[in-house]
Order: C-alpha cells, then sequence, then structure tokens
C-alpha cells in the first residue's frame, strides 16, 4: 500500500463551505475501481481532498495489488474518524459510497461513513441542468461550463487495464497516470464548487435599464420583432448563464448586467372576462358587449356570452407573459395557457420592469 500526499496553495472553495461545516471538517471524496460491480470487482485507490488556510491538501491510499484492498480502506477509515464531519463528492450516492461499504463489508470492516454527512453535488445541480444549459452531468462537463480545464486524457474505466499492468510488472510512470486521474478528479471537485451559486438564484430580481425594439426577416422574408432589454443583477455568477424557454433568451453575465431576448407576437389575441354572465356575444361582430349597453342591439343579433365566446379581440404586437397573475393578459382561445400583453412603448418600462421582477423563477 502505498499513502501520497499533495497540496495545492492556490486552490480556494468559490463557496460558503460554512453553510455546511467547519471548512476543514469537510473532506472529498473519489474513489477508482476495476469495474462497476461492486461484486465483482476491486477497489484499488481512494482519494480524498479537504481545504484548510494555506490550501487544497490530497491524501490518497493506493493498493499496489487486490490484496491490500482492505488495507486502504482500513487506513482511510482510521484516517477519516474523529477528523471530519462532513463528505462531498460527485455522484457519490450512485457509486462511490455505495461500492467503499460494500468493500468494507466484506473485509468484516466497519461502515467508514457512519458518523459523517453526507453531500452529493451531483445531486444538488441535477434539478438545474436544463437551466445551466448543460449536455451532460459529468463532472467535466460542469468544470468545462466554469472554463475549468483538465489535461488528463484518460476515463476511469480506460485506467483499468493500466492498473492490471502495473500489478504485472509496477513501473512508476503507470502508477503517475493513476494517481494523476483520481488526482486531476478531486482537484476538479474543489473547483466546480462555485456551480453551486446557481442554485440560490431562485428570488433573483432584475432591475431594468434600457430596452430596444429589433426586427428581422426569416429566410421566408417574413417580419419578426423581439424586445432586446438590459438588466442588472446582484446575483454571484461563476460564468455567464445562457439559458431561456423556448425563443426567450436570458444571458446573466458576471460583471452584474443581463440581457433578455424577448420575441414579440405580431397577431391577433383576445382578452376574457370572468364576469361573462354580464355580457351577449355578437356573432357577427364576434365579441361581447356589456348587457348594461346593450339595449340598443337587436336581439337577434345577441345571445347570452359564455365562458368561451365573452371576449373583445385586439390586434397588434404582443409581449409573452410570464407571470401567474393572467388578469388583464390576452390569448389566442379561451382554454390556452400562453398569455400576452400588448406592447406599447407607453407602457412598456412598466412591462419589462414587472418581467424582471420574476424572469429568473420562470425560467427555473
Amino acid at each position: 500500500m502505498q499513502i501520497i500526499e499533495n497540496k495545492y496553495d492556490n486552490l480556494s472553495p468559490g463557496y460558503p463551505l460554512e453553510k455546511y461545516a467547519p471548512m476543514d471538517k469537510i473532506l472529498f471524496i473519489d474513489i477508482e475501481t476495476t469495474g462497476l460491480s461492486k461484486e465483482h470487482s476491486n477497489l484499488y485507490l481512494i482519494g480524498s481532498g479537504y481545504f484548510d488556510t494555506d490550501g487544497y491538501h490530497t491524501v490518497q491510499w493506493f493498493a499496489e495489488t487486490p490484496y491490500e484492498e482492505d488495507d486502504i480502506i482500513t487506513a482511510f477509515t482510521e484516517y477519516v474518524k474523529d477528523r471530519f464531519i462532513c463528505l462531498f463528492h460527485y455522484n457519490g450516492n450512485h457509486f462511490d459510497i455505495p461500492y467503499l461499504k460494500y468493500r468494507a463489508s466484506v473485509h468484516n470492516l466497519s461502515d467508514p461513513f457512519s458518523l459523517l454527512d453526507n453531500v452529493d453535488i451531483y445531486v444538488l445541480i441535477k434539478p438545474y441542468k436544463k437551466l445551466l444549459g448543460l449536455p451532460s452531468l459529468r463532472q467535466r462537463c460542469v468544470e468545462q461550463f466554469l472554463n475549468i480545464n483538465s489535461d488528463d486524457p484518460y476515463t476511469g474505466k480506460e485506467l483499468i487495464g493500466v492498473y492490471h499492468s502495473y500489478i504485472k510488472s509496477p513501473s512508476k510512470a503507470k502508477l503517475n497516470l493513476l494517481l494523476y486521474h483520481n488526482s486531476e478528479d478531486l482537484k476538479g471537485m474543489a473547483c466546480i464548487l462555485p456551480i453551486l451559486h446557481y442554485t440560490s438564484l431562485e428570488g433573483i430580481r432584475l432591475h431594468y435599464i434600457s430596452h430596444s425594439l429589433h426586427s428581422f426577416n426569416d429566410l421566408d422574408g417574413l417580419t419578426h420583432y423581439e424586445l432586446i432589454v438590459d438588466y442588472s443583477h446582484e446575483a454571484y455568477i461563476p460564468a455567464t448563464l445562457n439559458t431561456g424557454c423556448g425563443q426567450i433568451r436570458l444571458a446573466m453575465r458576471t460583471d452584474g448586467t443581463a440581457i433578455l431576448r424577448l420575441p414579440l407576437i405580431n397577431g391577433e389575441f383576445k382578452r376574457f372576462y370572468d364576469n361573462y354572465r354580464d355580457y351577449y356575444y355578437l356573432p357577427a361582430e364576434d365579441c361581447c358587449i356589456h348587457r348594461s349597453v346593450a339595449s340598443g342591439v337587436d336581439k337577434s343579433r345577441r345571445v347570452n356570452a359564455k365562458k368561451e365566446t365573452c371576449y373583445t379581440k385586439y390586434s397588434g404586437l404582443f409581449i409573452p407573459s410570464i407571470s401567474s397573475d393572467t388578469s388583464n393578459t390576452f390569448r389566442s382561445e379561451y382554454r390556452s395557457r400562453e398569455f400576452y400583453i400588448p406592447y406599447s412603448e407607453d407602457t412598456c418600462e412598466k412591462t419589462l420592469s414587472a418581467i424582471g421582477e420574476s424572469i429568473v423563477d420562470y425560467l427555473f
């Protein structure tokens, strides 16, 4: 068994770990195995990391043969005991933790995690995958999103063969490959902690600055309109967030500014009235009229309004409504769940200010 220790002076959490436990009481963990099946493979490397006032420290326990599996588990358990109170990992709930627990039980060893709180970074950010625009939730994808680059060319699967080769013919070069991959994952885990800032964006408000109306033609020559809205925000953004829903696109920048691209719909929509019993529907005009002013309308030209026919129509440009308040909004049909607000330059600033108050929550 080998124990390898390193320290990285230039690493800091970039996130308030004190929310979970004192910084030096938090342990990061990543393991390397000879396969995914905990019953039919072996654990050959346990990697750990922790922060203190002078940097990020890593400790790795390496089994030079499969027969040293119990040795590295025992050494790791002793190291953790009475020193750490919180465990951080990436998707460890799915693999690392159950695997290590099972291999410990095979050797009649105690559960090394029984007294530790458990924080899975993967689980915390999984609900925000779509918001963040991540193609996958692999740790390396998160690293790339945060502009963190690793020069490790191997996957854990690819290194299984390297470990088997090391067992037969140990060499420093092979050992370094195995250790480096694990240490890069440990460092990467520490470096992606700022991704957790995005889990706190709910409730963030954008403050209106200005807007401009933009028009463009599509390939068929049809003219489309959109609003480009500038906002400011007070959120901490580790990397520019480009997200959206449909044609609504939002870019939140690291400098405290944001740009919203909001499509304008050119068409005809209807405003429906809840108190439909107070209205008549005029089929010829395709609109409704209040009973109090309907005495001059011939009875043959009017019928009692229903929920579906109690409306007035308006043509022009409309802004998609993102608010849960559907009063004073328009829609194409009564049962439509897409609501719109008439675009007016006179009221646009007020409307866009209101959108800034809720757009982040809407996208969440």
